[in-house]
């Protein structure tokens, strides 16, 4: 029985370091889970500030792209406004400056002596400001009507 001895003292022995090296083992992998589980905690905070920092960063430059539409767009409105506008003075000048009628000698045909005979024998009934209205009015239905016509007119064909 003695030389079963060293056996049971080996066996007894062996067990109880098997338990406790289970147990450090278990605290071991319990300290590993749990700084597995801080560390993922830390890293989803780090990935969260970043993904709002780079929301608001996004946002920021959306905002300013969008600023930058609303300028150029801005832009080509008053473009477009000042072509009109400088096309309506200029269409005005060039009908105020065309109203007077100067008859002179034609090129070999009839119709510039009988009309320059028409307005000397026309002259002393003074119907000249009455044609530069007519002629005023003429042109402004003329231009009204070419602004509605091209309101009419439909960008992309649509």
């Amino acid at each position: 029985m003695i030389y079963f001895l060293p056996f049971a003292i080996g066996g007894i022995l062996g067990d109880a370091f098997g338990k406790l090296f289970d147990v450090i083992w278990s605290g071991i992998k319990w300290i590993g889970r749990l700084l597995k589980k801080l560390f993922q905690g830390l890293v989803d905070l780090f990935v969260g500030f970043f993904e709002v920092i780079y929301a608001l960063i996004d946002g920021l430059l959306y905002f300013l792209y969008k600023i930058g539409v609303l300028a150029v767009k801005l832009f080509l409105l008053f473009f477009e406004l000042a072509k009109m506008i400088v096309s309506l003075f200029v269409g005005f000048a060039k009908t105020l400056a065309s109203l007077v009628y100067v008859p002179r000698g034609g090129s070999g045909n009839g119709y510039s002596d009988m009309l320059g005979k028409i307005f000397t024998a026309m002259q002393p009934l003074k119907l000249e400001p009455i044609a530069y209205i007519l002629l005023f009015i003429l042109w402004m239905f003329t231009a009204v009507a070419a602004i509605k016509l091209l309101s009419s007119i439909r960008v992309g064909g649509e």
